[in-house]
C-alpha cells in the first residue's frame, strides 16, 4: 500500500475511533502533553510557536520513540502511527482535521440542484469575478468549489479548508488548527469565479470581518501583537488622513503620539473615532487559485474587499499584512498620494527571523477604492515593481 492510501485508511480509522468513544479532541491531548514535555527539557526558554517546539532535537528523540507517563498506553501506538506514516503529529493533526471538513459536506454533493440554494447576491468586478459579504457563513447553504476538493463544499466548510491548505499547510500556522470553529461563522468576504465546466462557483478568496461589537476579541488588539516587540511607524499625514476620511476629536494630534507606544497609537487612532461602528477589523485574508493567477486574484481579492466594506457602511480596516506585494503598493501610494493615503502603517515585526515583515495599519477604504479603481492590475504591477527597485538601489 502506498503512503497516500496508507494514510487515509490510518485517518479514516482514527475518526471513527474518536466518533466510537466521543474523544474528538485526542490528537489535541497527545500534542499539548508532547509540548510541554519538550518545553520542560527545554527549561520554558522556547518561544518559537508550535512548528518550531515540534522540529527541536527533543522533540525527535522523544516523539513516537518514548511513552507518556501522562497518558493512556495505547495513545503511544497511535503516536507511533502517526508519526511513521504522516513524519510529524502536527501534519497528520492537519490531515485529520481536511477529512473532517470533506466528510461533512460530503452528504451535500449528490443532492439534486433543486434542493441546493442558488441565488448569488453579488457584485461583479472585472467582467468574470464576483464578490459578496455575507453576514454569517454558517448560515449560508450554497455549494463552491475549492482548488483543494474535487467536489463542492458547504461555503463555511470551503472557507475553512481554504485556511487550512493556505495558512496552516503552506506557512506551518498549526496554532489556527485549535480556532477553526473562527472560520466556519461570522460576516466574511468572499471573492468567486463561475467555471463553465462546474455547476457551482470557486472560491478565489475569503476573508473574515469582525464588526466593532467584537473589538475585545480582535487580533489586531491580541496581546501577542500590543507589545514593545512591535515599534510604532509614524506617518507625517496619520492624523489628517483619518479626519478627512472619518469624524474623529480634533485634539487628536501627531504630536501627541510621538514617542509613544505602538498599542497607545492604535488604541487612540480607534476610541478617537466617533462613529465607531464605521470600524472593523478584516482578517485571515486567502487567495487561491491557479499559481499563474496568484497576484491577480490577490489584486482583485482587494479591490473587490475594500468596495464591499465600503458599500456596507464601512470607512476605517484595522488588519494585520504581510504579503509583499500588498506592502509595496500601499507604500508607494503613501509616498505619491500622503493626504490621500490607503494605508496607514502603525507598527511592524519580523516575528518569524526569517526577514519577512508582518506590519499592522489602518485600511482608510475611501482612499483605498479610489487607489484601485485609478490602478489596474498593469498599473498595480508597476507601482509595485518600481518601489522594489528603488528600495534594492537606496
Amino acid at each position: 500500500m502506498d503512503k497516500k492510501k496508507q494514510g487515509d485508511h490510518f485517518i479514516e480509522a482514527f475518526d471513527l475511533y474518536c466518533k466510537e468513544t466521543g474523544n474528538h479532541n485526542l490528537i489535541q491531548e497527545i500534542i499539548e502533553d508532547r509540548k510541554q514535555t519538550i518545553l520542560s527539557q527545554l527549561n520554558h526558554a522556547h518561544t518559537g510557536n508550535l512548528a518550531d517546539v515540534f522540529s527541536t532535537d527533543i522533540a525527535q528523540r522523544i516523539i513516537g520513540k518514548e511513552p507518556s507517563s501522562n497518558l493512556p498506553s495505547h495513545y503511544f501506538f497511535i503516536e507511533q502511527l502517526a508519526q511513521q506514516i504522516f513524519g510529524c503529529l502536527l501534519s497528520f493533526w492537519t490531515e485529520l482535521e481536511i477529512y473532517r471538513i470533506i466528510q461533512h459536506s460530503a452528504l451535500y454533493k449528490n443532492l439534486s440542484l433543486a434542493d441546493i440554494p442558488q441565488t448569488y447576491d453579488s457584485h461583479i468586478i472585472n467582467e468574470h469575478y464576483h464578490y459578496e459579504i455575507i453576514p454569517d457563513i454558517a448560515l449560508d447553504k450554497r455549494l463552491f468549489f475549492t482548488g483543494f476538493c474535487s467536489h463542492p463544499l458547504l461555503l463555511s466548510d470551503a472557507i475553512v479548508l481554504i485556511n487550512i491548505e493556505t495558512f496552516i499547510k503552506e506557512h506551518k500556522w498549526y496554532e489556527m488548527l485549535t480556532l477553526l470553529d473562527i472560520s466556519s461563522k461570522g460576516e466574511h468576504f468572499i471573492l468567486y469565479q463561475f467555471g463553465e465546466q462546474h455547476t457551482y462557483p470557486n472560491i478565489i478568496s475569503s476573508a473574515l470581518i469582525n464588526s466593532i461589537s467584537m473589538s475585545n476579541e480582535w487580533l489586531f488588539f491580541n496581546d501577542f501583537f500590543q507589545n514593545s516587540k512591535w515599534p510604532p511607524i509614524y506617518q507625517a499625514h496619520s492624523v489628517s488622513n483619518l479626519k478627512n476620511i472619518t469624524k474623529m476629536e480634533t485634539t487628536l494630534d501627531i504630536n501627541t503620539l510621538i514617542n509613544k507606544p505602538s498599542n497607545y497609537m492604535e488604541s487612540c487612532f480607534l476610541h478617537s473615532m466617533l462613529n465607531k461602528d464605521k470600524a472593523c477589523e478584516a482578517i485571515r485574508l486567502t487567495v487561491s487559485g491557479e499559481k499563474s493567477k496568484a497576484n491577480y486574484h490577490l489584486y482583485l481579492a482587494q479591490k473587490g474587499l475594500a468596495n464591499a466594506l465600503k458599500n456596507s457602511g464601512r470607512e476605517i480596516v484595522f488588519t494585520i499584512i504581510e504579503k509583499p506585494a500588498m506592502v509595496l503598493f500601499y507604500q508607494s501610494m503613501n509616498i505619491d498620494s500622503p493626504l490621500l493615503s490607503p494605508y496607514l502603517f502603525t507598527s511592524s515585526q519580523d516575528i518569524n527571523k526569517n526577514g519577512v515583515i508582518t506590519y499592522k495599519g489602518l485600511w482608510l477604504l475611501n482612499n483605498a477604492v479610489i487607489a484601485f479603481n485609478q490602478y489596474n492590475f498593469k498599473a498595480y504591477n508597476v507601482k509595485i515593481i518600481e518601489l522594489r527597485k528603488l528600495l534594492r538601489n537606496s
